[in-house]
């Protein structure tokens, strides 16, 4: 197809449903006019950029992408305004004509100009969004936990409360604000967002009913909540499937998670957990939990260096000059020397002139964002090359983040 052919623009309202087609027909989704709805409620239009084949009869979209507006929590707690790119595709018909990079590069040259310093996404197909620029900044694990399995210590005593989903709408937004800014990689969520994940429609990005159940605040503790469903096979063995458990402070989270292992009947637990959760250390027979799978979740993507590096917090003191190349982006805020001086107090980033300690590809910086890769093991696997003796493992212990990120939104 011509490039002349191509047009790249933002989505008319009324063509709402033709893109949402492209998403459907790309993710394999069924067509479900309910699903689309959903979506809609969450994904403005003016945040939708499609591709249309102009040669072709009545122009039709043949490619997509969107981006929500969230913030993400960052190591030591701060807040940075984030672009959740979704819905990235091309038809089938349409594709190996370099429609993807041409939609995305217009997509982060609007990013940027809205003034967003970093893009986060779910990767369908993780090997492909290296190239623009993007770096795995979390991971979890699939576990399987026996019912009934005893903690060392037991539970603090909680003021516990069970809800269908539908009826805890009020309640949780406030749970969710006391804790998300206790784990990196944590996105905010609207009102639109808590009207989808708690309303009636299941869609893959964690709508339908659910079970709810809440630990109110006590004594300064902000409380939290743990969404799970239940459901039986042929033989009446019932899975007991957590979507998520949301806790400011470990108290409630040992609580919950009692909760949770001692419902009736239920022959296997599952969730996906950070790879720190103390949930391993709080069983009296580690052996009871199984770790079934591990995966990548978020992936981050640094539009402006200078922006991205300030708002984060470091472990300790950290004075060093890095060198970030982006061959998707070369004349983009992400390109450069830096110099990041920062602490747990905060920090600063600003262009210089000065030698470089470190050199490293944007994609690796967005790795270390969030605290979730170790610099010395990129710097091992020829991710970051160390220019000056002994800055690498200064750099590897100010960027390194306890707890690591983890986000339970999907997008």
């Amino acid at each position: 197809m011509p490039s002349a052919d191509l047009a790249i623009e933002p989505l008319d309202p009324s063509r709402w449903a033709a893109s949402y087609e492209v998403t459907r027909v790309v993710f394999g989704a069924g067509v479900d006019p309910a699903v689309s709805d959903a979506e809609r409620s969450i994904l403005e239009a003016d945040r939708v950029l499609v591709a249309t084949d102009a040669a072709a009869e009545g122009s039709p979209v043949v490619a997509s992408t969107g981006s929500y507006r969230f913030e993400v929590t960052t190591p030591g707690g701060g807040l940075l305004d984030c672009a959740g790119v979704t819905n990235v595709g091309v038809l089938p018909t349409h594709r190996r004509r370099g429609i993807f990079s041409r939609l995305m590069a217009r997509q982060h040259d609007d990013l940027a100009a809205e003034g967003l310093a970093v893009a986060v996404l779910n990767a369908s197909e993780a090997g492909i969004y290296g190239r623009l620029g993007y770096g795995m900044a979390s991971r979890f694990h699939s576990v399987r936990v026996r019912p009934r399995a005893g903690f060392v210590h037991p539970a603090p005593q909680r003021r516990l409360q069970h809800l269908r989903s539908a009826d805890a709408r009020d309640v949780l937004p406030p749970l969710y604000e006391g804790a998300r800014r206790g784990r990196p990689g944590t996105l905010s969520r609207g009102d639109a967002w808590w009207d989808m994940f708690v309303g009636p429609v299941r869609m893959w990005k964690g709508g339908g009913h659910h079970e709810v159940v809440v630990a109110h605040p006590d004594d300064g503790d902000p409380g939290g909540y743990a969404l799970y469903t239940a459901t039986s096979d042929e033989l009446d063995r019932i899975r007991l499937s957590v979507r998520e458990v949301v806790a400011a402070t470990p108290d409630t989270h040992a609580a919950l998670w009692q909760y949770l292992l001692g419902v009736d009947l239920v022959d296997v637990v599952e969730a996906s957990v950070p790879l720190d959760d103390p949930l391993l250390w709080r069983l009296a027979d580690p052996r009871a939990l199984g770790v079934h799978g591990e995966r990548d979740f978020l992936f981050v993507r640094v539009l402006d260096t200078s922006a991205a590096l300030a708002a984060r917090r470091y472990r300790t003191d950290v004075d060093v000059v890095l060198d970030v190349a982006d061959a998707f982006r070369p004349n983009g805020a992400a390109v450069g020397r830096f110099r990041l001086q920062g602490g747990p107090d905060g920090a600063s980033c600003v262009p210089t002139s000065a030698e470089a300690d470190l050199a490293l590809d944007v994609s690796a910086l967005g790795s270390l964002l969030l605290g979730g890769a170790d610099a010395s093991v990129l710097a091992a696997a020829g991710r970051i090359t160390e220019l000056r003796t002994g800055r690498l493992d200064v750099t590897a212990t100010a960027f390194g983040s306890s707890p690591l990120p983890f986000c339970a939104t999907n997008f």
